[in-house]
């Protein structure tokens, strides 16, 4: 790629990760005003009730499964094998930058809670869960883990049509995490809609960073 194809291409990942990000801001500021300040549950309960129709012994089971990917149990060790993974490649930057995201995601889950003090849904369908709800930090782990995923993804060397079959599955990872945090009701969908809109805007801000030092190098 010549240096003025790389700055264009650059100048188009710019202006969409700047729309994310503004996007996932201004919706992430709705939901926190309208549905949690406000107290405005009608949306959150009238995807409940949908959900209570599937509510049943195994698939609560498939529930369980899945949040648990979303968990610290899971994400922990996943980080860690990656950028054990990076590091044994001589890869310190690419290491070193899954750390810094996956920490700085974890800090923004316990902030967020500290500021909304939402409380979590009536009647959950597992014992146990403490904390505050908003956002959702299963769901918010999991779409970050799942961006990651994809970034390293798209700078690999695999197949076009891969890198978007593998990024369509490690979404439908994500969200798979964050229904079953609602059908367990555990968080309400908009703190699983917030986790999700909160990784945006925190992958879009690095991504923006990422594409800032790639562009710098390009013009030398």
């Amino acid at each position: 790629m010549d240096k003025k194809t790389g700055l264009k291409l650059s100048a188009t990942e710019f202006l969409i990760a700047s729309a994310l990000l503004l996007l996932s801001i201004g919706l992430f500021s709705f939901i926190a005003d309208e549905i949690v300040i406000e107290n405005k549950n009608s949306f959150d309960f009238r995807i409940f009730r949908w959900f209570a129709h599937y509510t049943s012994a195994s698939n609560t089971k498939i529930a369980l499964f899945f949040t648990f990917f979303g968990s610290p149990y899971f994400m922990i060790p996943a980080y860690l094998v990656i950028m054990f993974y990076f590091s044994k490649q001589q890869k310190k930057k690419e290491a070193i930058m899954i750390g810094v995201v996956a920490l700085i995601s974890v800090l923004s889950i316990f902030l967020l809670k500290d500021i909304f003090h939402r409380h979590r849904p009536p009647s959950p369908l597992i014992p146990g869960v403490n904390g505050y709800s908003f956002p959702s930090g299963h769901s918010l782990s999991g779409f970050t883990f799942s961006g990651i995923m994809i970034y390293l993804i798209f700078k690999s060397n695999i197949q076009y049509y891969r890198k978007w079959i593998y990024a369509a599955l490690l979404f439908l990872f994500a969200v798979l995490i964050g229904m079953s945090r609602i059908y367990l009701r555990v968080h309400f969908p908009s703190d699983v809609i917030a986790g999700l809109l909160v990784t945006t805007v925190w992958l879009s801000l690095t991504f923006i960073a990422i594409l800032n030092v790639e562009k710098s190098q390009l013009k030398r």
